[in-house]
């Protein structure tokens, strides 16, 4: 420790104090009542802070006043702090929520608050977490950790630095982050723009119905849907931009047609192998899952978390389909959208499209992306979970035009796709490089390099 530094115990500096335990209300019926979840992005605004009723005798012992840390003791933001710098004439504090009140004049509550950000704090949390599986920190350990600290002078000193340069730290963030969502903006305007199907007016009627009769493709038995179960839907969903449930009324723009996604591709389900058998699992079949698809979203896969077998697909409704099938997922994590980069199988949590020669698997793809997960949300339903169910999914159409310009969209969409990840790349590594400095700055702070 530097010279002229002291190193104290929390507890012998300060009193520490569990909040007040009372339910919430919209009502001006007492104080303002902070909670954990009024705390967002290290501020608090105090307006939409909710009441609460308390006894005159128990208002003095948890009033907050300017200068107290609060924290949060359990749950998924355990350890997260606040430093009080102007509350409301009355306001109290939460049960799940634990007062820090500085009792020694020669610690500054905003240099204490400091090294509540640094690395060895958080360390100390999550070592000392404990309790239920979210987690949790009580009064005892917060207050057996130990701060360093040099004399006031010194304190405000340190403080009015990493002030400054937080202070540089965060717009250079705000930069980054808005940087980020317009890299990735970029691309979705693309798509969006590629996609959107809004054409010159309705198709007559009999061009509506010779469509809607089955075609050769749809007759080869190669192209028929394997999945079995009810009929396609006969309600209509109409299009947003190229995905519509039933054939759409309007024409497509440009030269491009709507066409039953099933008269163009052969749809197929999957299924998970018992896990009652562990001899159907860890072979040589890559099996996607929901993670699998969620990591690889909107790629080709090559690998998969959970490998099954020959035996585990003979015992069981999962189909080992070929390369450059499309899988979308379709329950509760629905609109993950990934191509087969080897022939796999999948759960039953997938829609799956094996394309024919008048389709490129890249082509679906990027109509799925297009939609954006929350697009797929108009093709689902369900009380507990969203689902895309088959009947929904044998129904689909899809706006396309012929296979020399799919090909050339997938190229212009790959290119683009490309520039847009690798800029998304590089405001990561600024955002990462902005908050190791700010690690950098609290640890020099800390340890008298500052």
């Amino acid at each position: 420790m530097k010279n002229g530094w002291e190193s104290k115990e929390l507890k012998a500096v300060s009193a520490i104090n569990y909040g007040y335990t009372e339910s919430a209300s919209a009502d001006p019926i007492g104080p303002r009542f902070l909670r954990i979840t009024d705390i967002q992005n290290d501020n608090v605004e105090w307006k939409n802070v909710p009441y609460c009723n308390i006894a005159k005798d128990d208002l003095p012992k948890y009033r907050l006043k300017a200068g107290d840390i609060v924290f949060a003791r359990t749950g998924a933001t355990t350890g997260k702090s606040f430093l009080v710098s102007d509350p409301p004439k009355e306001a109290v504090f939460a049960s799940y929520l634990i007062r820090l009140r500085l009792l020694d004049k020669d610690l500054s509550p905003e240099f204490v608050s400091l090294f509540f950000q640094t690395a060895e704090y958080w360390r100390a949390i999550k070592e000392g977490s404990s309790g239920s599986a979210q987690g949790g920190f009580n009064a005892s350990k917060l207050g057996a950790l130990s701060i360093p600290f040099p004399p006031i002078p010194e304190q405000r000193r340190i403080v009015g630095i990493l002030d400054e340069a937080f202070a540089g730290i965060a717009t250079a963030k705000a930069n980054a982050e808005k940087n980020l969502q317009n890299a990735r903006a970029l691309f979705e305007s693309h798509l969006n723009a590629v996609f959107t199907q809004r054409g010159d007016g309705e198709l007559p009627t009999g061009e509506r119905s010779a469509k809607l009769r089955p075609t050769d493709a749809a007759k080869d038995e190669k192209r028929v849907t394997r999945t079995g179960g009810r009929d396609a839907t006969t309600r209509h969903i109409a299009p947003e931009l190229a995905l519509a449930v039933g054939m759409p009324v309007t024409r497509p723009s440009r030269n491009w047609n709507w066409t039953a996604l099933t008269d163009l591709a052969r749809l197929e389900s999957g299924h998970t192998p018992s896990r009652r058998h562990p001899e159907y699992w860890n072979g040589q079949i890559p099996w996607i899952g929901i993670k699998d698809a969620k990591v690889n979203h909107g790629r080709h896969i090559v690998d998969t978390e959970q490998k099954t077998n020959d035996l585990g697909l003979a015992n069981s409704s999962a189909r080992l389909l070929p390369k450059n099938t499309v899988c979308l997922s379709r329950t509760a994590s629905v609109g993950y959208v990934v191509v087969m980069g080897k022939p796999m199988a999948t759960s039953q949590d997938f829609v799956n499209w094996v394309c024919s020669n008048r389709l490129v698997p890249d082509f679906l793809k990027y109509v799925f992306l297009a939609e954006g997960r929350e697009g797929f949300f108009r093709y689902s339903s369900g009380a507990v979970h969203q689902t895309i169910y088959y009947p929904e999914a044998k129904a689909f159409h899809i706006a396309h035009p012929d296979i020399a310009e799919q090909q050339r969209i997938v190229l212009e969409c790959d290119e683009l796709r490309a520039k847009s990840q690798r800029l998304e790349s590089i405001y990561r590594r600024k955002l990462a490089a902005l908050d190791e400095l700010k690690k950098s700055l609290l640890f020099q702070a800390f340890s008298g390099q500052l």
